[in-house]
């Protein structure tokens, strides 16, 4: 299984968007994806909790194999033992897998569970194995596994903090991984807004996930291309 052309496909010029649905009409969430695909969005991203880890229930894998899409399925995994999920959410057509390293004893189990599991939409390409990390976990609980680690998903919330947001902490995180491994795919999660993603895009991340801030009762295909102007000009800053 080659996973390079899709970490390639997600490490482009500009940090891309990873919008998740839940904030959108559930009854009607075919037309959710529709924008998302029309407006170029290139991830699909679901947050699976189970009440354990964040005080919510979400949607489980068969909601994820429900949505009919092209869009890569770029899940998250904040449950209690998230190695015990791998396999549904694997042949529910998950194309990236993240879990958060704080809920499991087996960090290196659960990755070597995804890299083995097969792709359901395209068997030759593998699914992206990834965690999510708090952000007062110590960055050092990644580099015994960053061999097997394709995606760091860089969390500005933690459950604990009745949604406290550590933006703060957010570069100095990205640049230190990215030192350590400079073709992982490092994604910007949590504290995500309008008025705020263009900054994040400047810190260096290749994703930058969002779901309320475009599903939040106005116009999600507006929101979309008011964000990614954000995100270009940011680029074009930098550059």
């Amino acid at each position: 299984m080659d996973r390079s052309p899709t970490i390639a496909k997600l490490r482009g010029a500009c940090p891309q968007l990873s919008v998740g649905t839940l904030t959108a009409n559930m009854m009607d969430q075919a037309s959710a994806v529709r924008t998302l695909e029309q407006e170029g969005v290139q991830l699909l991203h679901f947050d699976v909790m189970d009440g354990r880890v964040f005080p919510k229930i979400t949607v489980g894998s068969g909601f994820v194999a429900g949505l009919k899409t092209t869009l890569l399925k770029d899940v998250h995994l904040l449950v209690e033992e998230p190695e015990k999920h791998v396999k549904a959410f694997a042949q529910a057509g998950a194309d990236l897998i993240v879990f958060a390293l704080e809920h499991t004893e087996d960090i290196g189990g659960a990755l070597k569970l995804i890299g083995e599991a097969e792709n359901a939409n395209d068997r030759r390409r593998g699914i992206l194995r990834g965690v999510s990390i708090y952000p007062h976990t110590p960055l050092e609980t990644i580099q015994p596994y960053l061999d097997e680690i394709d995606v760091v998903n860089v969390l500005a919330v933690r459950p604990d903090t009745g949604g406290q947001s550590f933006f703060a902490d957010v570069p100095g995180r990205v640049n230190t991984l990215r030192r350590w491994k400079r073709d992982l795919v490092i994604v910007a999660d949590g504290a995500v807004k309008k008025d705020n993603v263009g900054e994040i895009a400047s810190f260096g991340v290749d994703l930058i996930v969002t779901g309320s801030a475009v599903f939040d009762g106005t116009d999600a295909a507006a929101n979309i291309r008011e964000m990614n102007a954000s995100i270009q000009q940011a680029e074009r800053l930098a550059s």
